[in-house]
């Protein structure tokens, strides 16, 4: 799948804030099935000057995939809008996330 403009700009310009969130993503996962991105949020702040909507590109990378469940966001900014869980793909799942790609 062919990543859209803006995350390819996203991946660039804050691969290091990108790096973390997933890395934080991944810890959680280790402990729970499933998570969204509002768990990140508890533990890595979005930062200043950067649309906090862009933490939905955190999952949208190859070691996370959509459960098909959602539950509404516990953001006051966000109204109870529904958010999508993600879980581990079967590839980061067996450890094999951080290897280069074949």
């Amino acid at each position: 799948m062919t990543e859209p403009f803006w995350q390819e700009l996203l991946e660039l310009h804050r691969a290091e804030y990108l790096a973390r969130a997933r890395d934080i993503a991944r810890e959680l996962l280790e402990t729970r099935p499933s998570i969204t991105v509002n768990d990140i949020r508890e533990r890595l702040d979005v930062p200043k000057g950067l649309d906090p909507r862009l933490m939905g590109a955190v999952l949208r990378h190859r070691d996370f995939e959509p459960t098909g469940e959602f539950v509404l966001s516990s953001r006051k900014a966000c109204h109870a809008r529904p958010i999508q869980r993600f879980r581990l793909t079967n590839w980061a799942s067996v450890g094999l996330a951080n290897t280069p790609d074949l």
